[in-house]
């Protein structure tokens, strides 16, 4: 069951936004708005920002290595936030409060900022900002929500502790591929097995896949690499589409993933086969996390 406040709140509550570190910001920036079709807003301290839904923003763009680069996850308020940060802190994980400008920067009202096991930096976040405007895309691309990430791995059972204490639990096995659900889906992140950190793609919900299929045929009319689909996961029922731009950003349209039933079940084992990635027959290129593991 996943993780609760008080006995009936969940501790986190979404994924709602990323941020890259990236050394092309104008060139990937092009290719976040004009080609994948997320819609470009307001940047500020350098950071270049896009929006996919009623959020003020879900992606950003930034030169700062040291700080440009993280995911965001929506705690349920600053209650869960501090049981959140005493688990974290019981276990050795790295975690500490942001300052009003950190959570300036990133528009949230309050915030803990930490590593998992691998280095990968998760802000830890209540209240993000809204926008009263609808989200209005360059080009119809069909996108209606931000829906997940996929992240690196280099300590695998380390990195899964952290996100059990944040209440996630694993909904399937793919290998050691952990898809992982906090909310009602069958999973909102995914970890991978890997040799080193980072974001490997941050995912956006399209209407159906007559979306999947004609972002596809238009990825290809603009020569944009298509480093995986279209394909349907056997294990949550997703159909996606990975399509990468400039500095290995790797973003993915997907539809279709399964929901929880109401009956709860043990997390079933996929064996480390292609077929168990994609039972449509398509196959990872240049992108070792997304393929086959033997």
């Amino acid at each position: 069951m996943i993780a609760v406040l008080n006995g009936t709140k969940p501790l986190i509550t979404s994924v709602c936004y990323v941020r890259y570190a990236v050394k092309e910001p104008q060139a990937c920036a092009r290719f976040v708005s004009e080609i994948f079709g997320l819609q470009q807003v307001a940047s500020q301290d350098g950071e270049v920002a896009f929006r996919s839904d009623d959020r003020f923003r879900t992606v950003s763009l930034s030169r700062d290595q040291a700080d440009g680069a993280s995911i965001g996850i929506e705690a349920w308020d600053d209650a869960a936030l501090q049981e959140i940060g005493e688990r974290l802190r019981a276990q050795g994980f790295a975690v500490r409060p942001a300052s009003p400008d950190e959570c300036q920067q990133r528009y949230v009202q309050s915030a803990l900022l930490a590593d998992d096991a691998s280095g990968n930096r998760i802000d830890l976040v209540t209240r993000p900002t809204r926008s009263g405007r609808r989200y209005f895309p360059p080009r119809d691309a069909g996108i209606v929500q931000f829906q997940g990430v996929g992240l690196r791995s280099i300590d695998h059972a380390r990195d899964l502790a952290f996100w059990r204490l944040l209440g996630a639990e694993v909904a399937d096995w793919v290998g050691d591929i952990a898809y992982l659900r906090i909310d009602h889906l069958h999973h909102r992140i995914a970890l991978y097995p890997s040799q080193r950190p980072g974001l490997l793609y941050a995912a956006f919900e399209v209407e159906a896949l007559d979306q999947i299929m004609q972002n596809s045929y238009y990825m290809q009319e603009n020569q944009v690499k298509i480093v995986q689909g279209p394909g349907r996961q056997p294990a949550s029922q997703q159909i996606f589409l990975h399509v990468e731009g400039p500095d290995g950003l790797i973003l993915s349209y997907v539809t279709g993933t399964a929901e929880a039933g109401g009956r709860p079940r043990p997390p079933r084992q996929f064996p480390p086969t292609a077929s168990s990635l994609c039972n449509w027959g398509s196959e990872s290129k240049g992108v070792s996390e997304l393929g086959a593991q033997s």
